[in-house]
Parts: C-alpha cells; structure tokens; sequence
C-alpha cells in the first residue's frame, strides 16, 4: 500500500485538487494534478486548449499523461473529471492503486465552481445546473465502477481525513439510539463478532440464538473468543431453522424449552446472531422470556444491518399475515459486523439492497443518489480481501440506518411518522404471503417499491417519470421490479386485508412525492390498488 498510487476521480467542483493536496500533505507524498501537468507542457489554460485545439486534443494530452503517471509510485493523483471515464485511462492508472470517486450534489459543485478562477468550457451555456445534472447522470454509470467519497457540505481538511482513514482500514461507528426508556448503540465495524462481550457488557449468562445457515459459519467466532473469559461457561447455542416459514409460534415455544434446558434466569442475555427472521424470533422471545431478559443483536445480513435490527419491533408471523404477533423489546446493543456479509449469498445481499433504496426514497436523496451513481451489484464474497469496499459499503449502511434512527426515535412505538418506513410494505409483504414466502422480504419490498411509485404517479401525487426512476435504479440494483404472473393481483389485494397497518379498517399506503419526500394516505380506491399490482406484474414482454 505504501508504494501504491492513490487517484482521485469525480465530477468537477467535488475537490480533487484541494482534497488531494491535504491528503499527500497528510500521508507524506507527492501530489499530481493531472490538468496542472497539462497546461504546463501546453503552455496555456484548459480553456484556450479546449477553444484553439478542440476538445480531442484534450483527451490525447490526458492519455499521454495517464500513462507516465502509470509508471510512477507513491504519489496522490488529482485527475481530470473525465480521464478516468476513458477504460484505457482506467486501466493503466487503475493497477497502481486504489481509485476513489469523490462526490457532491449539483448545488456544491456549481458554488464550487462558481467561486473559482477559470472557465470550465463543459458548462458554458445559460443553464449551467441543468447541464451539470445531464453529465452526472451521463457519467454515473462509469463513475460508479470506483469507490465513492462524498465531499458535499464537509471541509477538505474532513474529507482528506476520512479517505485517511478509509486507506488504513476504517474505524467502527457508532450510532445512538434514543428511546422512550434509555438508549442503546449500533456499532458497525469489523471483527465485532467476537467483541461482544466486551462492547456489550455482558457480565451473566448468555444464549446464541441463530439459524441453521448462519449458525455454522458465525456462532463459534462470537461464543468462544468472546466468553473466553467466563471459565466453566460456554453459552449454549440454540439453532432454529432457517427462513420466513420457521417465523412462528412454534419455533418459539422450541427456544423457550431450550433455554429451560439450559436453566438460564433472569439475569440472562440472549445474543441473536443472523438476519431478519432471527432477529425479530430472538427479540420476540427475549421480550417474553420470564418476562423479559437482556438483548443483543448481531446482524449478519444487510437487510436486518440496515433495517429490522434498529427500532425494537420483534415477533412472528400467523397464516393470515407477516407479524401479527409481537412486542416491542429495545436490544442493550446492535453489533453490525461488515465482514460477515462476505458470506452472505450474493441474492440475499441484492435483496437487502431494497432496503437501502427505501431509505433514501423516504429521507435521503444523497443516498438515493449514491445508488445511482455507484456500483452496488458485486459478489459479496469481494468484501473479504477488499478493505475500500468494506469502508465503502459500512459508509452506506451507516447513512442508511440514520435514516431509521431519526424515524424511530421520533416515533418508537409508530403512533405516526414511523409509519412511513412501511413504503412498498403493504405491497410487500402481500407478495410475501401470497407466494407463500418463496420470494425474499427484500425482492417482495423491491417490487413493493415499484408499485407504490406507480400508484403515486395514478392518483397525480409525483412526476410521471418516476415510475421508471425507481425502477431503473431497483434494476441497476439487481432487484426484481415485476410481480411473478402467478401472483393474482385481487389475491394480492385481498391478503391486504389482514395488514396490521390499517386504521379505522381501511388500509394505509406510504406515498411518494419526490426523492426524499414519502406521505401517508388512507382511502386510497381499490382500483388504483390493482392498477398499480398490474402496472409491475411480469407479462410475457417482460
């Protein structure tokens, strides 16, 4: 790492030239800014290049340069905003070191590049706004193949830092969470796993409650380096079956006689260690376990990192519908271990992507824009020997569970606004029930997504083209936008009758006006309902 290069890549006006001088100045390098190398062989400005020589001759100054630099080591390189959208370009500086894509909104960039010296000949024109959103959405695809830094509202000194950082490994972050009887923290790191009791406080006996596809590959990691320190006391692991279909009162009843048999009191913490259906079965019966013990959750899918792990909703599932029975029971800790999703099947990765994509649709347009922009659809297995994507991918799940933090503690017990964290849920998990759980919570909130765009767009609450924003991104994604034709909408509609989410009997459909503005309504008219379920069912032109 020492003698590699580290390249700066982004859209102009996001700092690569300013960040990047704060970052040679920081690690001790020398600092390359590709454009100064050009205008000081050309002998003129960018500008009189792009006017006297057009713009070809540019890109051909930046490939000679591109492929000096290739040759050198050690060095923080600032480059042009499009000489690493040429493959060419990409490849040879691309091997000699890590690539981060430095990102901002279209507002920054233009007060950036406003307050500049120079021209910038690719906004000339009267609508510079304009014409930097069509580049950005132009250039997202190439851009999103490297790792994103944001840079909007921070300081070069802060972005500097954090690529710093980013570069050595990236340090665990914690988020508090508020409630309504204390707080508790969700860490996302790595090699959390076997830190639980430490990080925890956990002083008493214990149980792992896990499920039978991640049991074998985690529970050994967090139960014996972690109360390695508690001589003569192993905490029992209790393995439930794993999926949707094992979500059930039974499966709970089975984990009660287990920790009888394990003779585990009150004083007891019960660890879960897996994803979604673990999470809320462990929680459910935490909660009602003698009345109640101590909880810790261990996440190890993205979904359940992002979402069903931050609120204390738990429960299971009955015939007539997903979490109908339930309690809410707030964990003593969330341990979000990245390096266990290097483990995750690459489908149940995608399918937590969902999730994500739901955040920044409800509260976080930079998010929203992220997952535009970058590049998200990879085999998870990367993430075991890439560092920059670790980092990366922790720096999303961190903004995406912000976004359920600040809901959650302003609403904890969904009385009102937490409500609208049900987006594309209703029709959700609709599919979920009616296909008898054969598709995934997150693939059935994908096309749950799509549809409620679809039917925001009906009743005239959006744009038209949103539709197919969201599902262009849930695409790019790798996530399923259409509803298998087997699936019966008036099936689909009906199950929507037994959705906890209804008031006053009638059901409640979360809305979207815009990126980053979601609304609820009732009395939404079963027609628009069943336009909407045909508008994403897959027909034979899909």
């Amino acid at each position: 790492m020492v003698d590699d290069n580290i390249i700066l890549t982004g859209f102009m006006g996001t700092g690569k030239t300013t960040v990047g001088r704060l970052l040679a100045e920081r690690l001790g390098r020398e600092f390359v800014d590709t454009d100064d190398l050009i205008v000081a062989r050309a002998g003129r400005p960018i500008a009189d290049i792009f006017n006297d020589d057009g713009e070809t001759r540019f890109r051909e100054w930046e490939a000679q340069v591109a492929g000096e630099l290739a040759g050198r080591r050690g060095l923080v390189i600032a480059t042009g905003g499009r000489l690493m959208l040429d493959p060419d370009n990409a490849a040879a500086l691309g091997a000699t070191g890590p690539v981060l894509c430095l990102t901002a909104d279209p507002a920054d960039i233009l007060a950036r590049v406003a307050a500049e010296d120079g021209q910038r000949p690719l906004l000339a024109g009267d609508d510079p706004e304009t014409r930097v959103r069509a580049l950005l959405r132009r250039r997202a695809a190439a851009y999103g193949r490297f790792r994103a830094v944001e840079t909007g509202g921070l300081a070069a000194e802060d972005v500097a830092a954090t690529i710093a950082t980013l570069l050595a490994g990236g340090p665990r972050e914690t988020l508090p969470v508020r409630h309504p009887t204390g707080s508790y923290d969700v860490i996302v790191g790595e090699d959390l796993l076997s830190q639980v009791v430490g990080l925890a406080g956990i002083s008493g006996p214990a149980a792992i409650i896990t499920d039978s596809h991640v049991g074998p590959r985690h529970a050994a990691t967090l139960q014996k380096p972690s109360f390695s320190e508690q001589p003569g006391f192993l905490p029992p692991i209790l393995t439930m079956p794993a999926g949707e279909t094992h979500k059930t009162l039974d499966t709970v009843r089975e984990l009660y006689d287990g920790l009888l048999a394990a003779g585990l009191g009150r004083d007891a913490t019960i660890i879960a260690l897996g994803g979604g259906v673990v999470g809320d079965v462990a929680g459910f019966v935490a909660a009602t376990y003698l009345r109640g013990v101590d909880f810790v959750l261990c996440p190890t899918t993205l979904l359940a990192m992002v979402d069903s792990s931050i609120g204390g909703k738990t429960g299971v599932d009955m015939p007539q519908g997903k979490n109908l029975i339930g309690a809410f029971k707030q964990p003593r800790l969330v341990l979000a271990d990245v390096l266990t999703l290097a483990t995750l099947p690459a489908d149940e990765f995608t399918a937590g992507l969902a999730e994500v994509a739901k955040h920044g649709l409800i509260a976080d347009p930079i998010l929203w824009q992220r997952l535009m922009m970058e590049e998200w659809h990879f085999d998870p297995r990367q993430l075991a020997t890439d560092r920059l994507l670790r980092a990366d991918l922790q720096s999303l799940i961190v903004r995406a569970i912000r976004v359920k933090r600040d809901v959650v503690e302003e609403d904890p017990y969904e009385a009102g606004r937490r409500a609208l964290l049900n987006l594309g849920h209703t029709f959700g998990h609709a599919i979920e029930q009616v296909s008898g759980y054969a598709v995934r919570h997150g693939e059935a909130v994908a096309m749950g997504l799509a549809a409620a765009a679809h039917l925001s767009a009906a009743l005239g609450e959006c744009a038209p083209s949103l539709p197919r924003l969201v599902e262009m991104v849930l695409t790019r994604l790798g996530l399923p936008i259409h509803i298998p034709p087997a699936l019966d909408p008036a099936a689909l509609y009906a199950a929507m009758g037994s959705d906890k989410k209804k008031k006053a009997g009638q059901l409640r459909f979360v809305l979207i006006r815009d990126v980053g503005d979601v609304f609820l309504r009732d009395g939404v008219p079963a027609a628009a309902v069943l336009a909407a379920l045909e508008a994403v069912r897959m027909t034979t032109d899909h």
